[in-house]
């Protein structure tokens, strides 16, 4: 299976510029887009969602599975897809990272047979 070809739906959402299959240290599995915007952010998509979970988990509300960031040159949405395993689509100030979600739920489904 072409795992970029799993992720390249997730482009189709407004303003989406990226997207990665990232393994716990924040490598890229599979990309698809600005090969440049996973690199910058990669490395700290895990660092993100330990902290979160981190500060979360204790407060009895469970793992987390996405989180949504937005700064003020764009947005990101990551989702979990194993035990330390993500997905992270980027996208520009104006993204819409909404309109991925429908799709992101059957990506992390596939993604998460490929790591089994």
């Amino acid at each position: 299976m072409n795992l970029a070809d799993t992720l390249a739906p997730l482009l189709e959402a407004p303003g989406a510029t990226a997207a990665a299959f990232l393994d716990p240290q924040g490598q890229a599995i599979a990309q698809v887009g600005d090969p440049e915007a996973v690199e910058r952010l990669g490395a700290y998509q895990s660092v993100w969602m330990s902290d979160i979970r981190r500060a979360v988990v204790p407060g009895g509300l469970g793992d987390v599975t996405e989180v949504d960031l937005d700064f003020e040159s764009g947005r990101i949405l990551a989702a979990t897809v194993r035990e330390g395993y993500f997905v992270l689509v980027v996208f520009g100030p104006d993204g819409v990272p909404a309109l991925a979600r429908p799709k992101l739920t059957s990506v992390r489904r596939v993604l998460a047979a490929e790591v089994g």
